[in-house]
């Protein structure tokens, strides 16, 4: 399913999951001790103790990066 913001979170294993917009990864989660949060271009990192809350700081991040984007 894709979001307001065109992304599409896809799981690609048991313990990792991508975000794709455009069918380009921007950003991956990992399951280890934590759910860890890696975008593509190494601006966004985080360590969450649910999928959700990596989702949520990956598309809040990606939200306030396009409103301060010149027109």
């Amino acid at each position: 399913m894709t979001d307001q913001h065109g992304i599409t979170w896809q799981q690609d294993s048991e313990t990792t999951w991508t975000a794709r917009a455009d069918d380009a990864v921007v950003a991956t989660v990992t399951l280890g001790r934590q759910y860890e949060l890696l975008s593509a271009d190494d601006a966004v990192r985080g360590s969450h103790s649910s999928f959700g809350s990596a989702q949520a700081q990956f598309e809040a991040h990606r939200q306030w990066a396009e409103s301060v984007q010149p027109d």
